[in-house]
């Protein structure tokens, strides 16, 4: 070392310019197969009790963090699969983290929310925002499985990850969700919360909503998620939708710096991420880095996919981009 740098080391600085240039590189996808995932599922349930877990849940990891102290499906998203048998219940907690649920099979399960029921049908997209009191209870006859996805990452890296257990206190009292399921009608009361009000949103009535639009030259049909009062996001950080594949044609590609998970609720197809080719099947999860160009293909008939992503988040610091072009 020379004199200088013994020197800068003292003092605890570093050259700038000696350091390597940061290259923006996507990093591939990733897809977590139903066909493994529903055994270890029922493995999970063998393994433990809700009497001794707080959640029984098998999270995702993306194996391209392998060997680095990031964790979770991507770089800002923490996607995991929960388990809820029937008669037991998760007791209530909440936390600073964001989450929202995606149902993908079982009845008779209710999500508290801020004293809220939320029924859980297959399909049906639950919030539960950063502190609110979040609770589950299964009365129904089978297994009831749903996608959890949480902006983990985000809060980990800011240092703001909170948790607390219950009772419940405290919680801000809302108008049921019924008031905000007339389109072009709000309540009259305020609503003044950072996230909507509307904590359940039924496959019902998006598989409606989705069949009434007309399709895009592409063949596609895409409906978001949001906030009724706001019309934007559901949350600050987290953002969905719900896209729908048909005739075989491929979308147009897209790319973004954000980072999305995608989790095929019917039908069949392939995705092209980046200069990789991802078939997929019902329940089938994977990633659409950021930076990566990707289009997505219906095979068979038609495919509706939900997705969920951290655009939004990117958007509030007036950072996101996108970017599309025709295939």
């Amino acid at each position: 070392m020379d004199a200088f740098h013994a020197a800068m080391a003292a003092a605890n600085v570093s050259p700038l310019w000696e350091r390597e240039a940061r290259v923006t590189r996507p990093e591939p996808a990733h897809v977590w197969r139903w066909r493994e995932l529903d055994p270890l599922i029922d493995q999970a349930v063998k393994a433990t009790n809700m009497t001794e877990a707080e959640r029984r849940v098998l999270m995702l990891n993306n194996p391209v963090f392998r060997d680095s102290e990031q964790k979770g499906a991507n770089v800002n998203l923490s996607v995991n699969l929960q388990v809820l048998m029937p008669g037991e219940s998760a007791r209530p907690h909440r936390h600073t983290m964001n989450a929202l649920r995606f149902v993908l099979e079982g009845e008779g399960v209710t999500t508290v929310v801020e004293g809220k029921p939320c029924p859980m049908l297959p399909g049906d997209m639950l919030l539960t925002p950063g502190w609110t009191w979040h609770e589950h209870h299964h009365k129904g006859s089978k297994r009831c499985v749903w996608v959890d996805a949480l902006d983990v990452p985000f809060h980990d890296y800011m240092r703001n990850a909170v948790f607390e257990p219950g009772p419940s206190h405290d919680i801000t009292p809302l108008p049921a969700d019924e008031a905000f399921s007339s389109p072009g009608l709000l309540p009259h009361c305020p609503v003044a919360t950072p996230y909507s009000p509307l904590f359940r949103y039924p496959w019902k009535s998006a598989v409606q909503a989705l069949t009434s639009l007309p399709a895009a030259p592409d063949g596609s049909r895409r409906l978001r998620y949001t906030n009724p009062v706001t019309g934007g996001a559901t949350m600050a950080t987290l953002d969905c939708d719900v896209l729908q594949l048909g005739g075989g044609q491929a979308t147009r590609a897209e790319k973004t710096n954000g980072n999305t998970v995608c989790v095929v609720v019917e039908g069949e197809g392939e995705s092209t991420i980046g200069e990789n080719v991802i078939g997929w099947g019902r329940y089938d999860i994977f990633t659409v880095p950021r930076n990566a160009w990707a289009s997505h293909k219906a095979v068979g008939g038609t495919a509706r996919i939900f997705r969920v992503n951290d655009f939004e988040m990117l958007r509030r610091l007036d950072l996101f981009r996108e970017e599309t072009r025709q295939n």
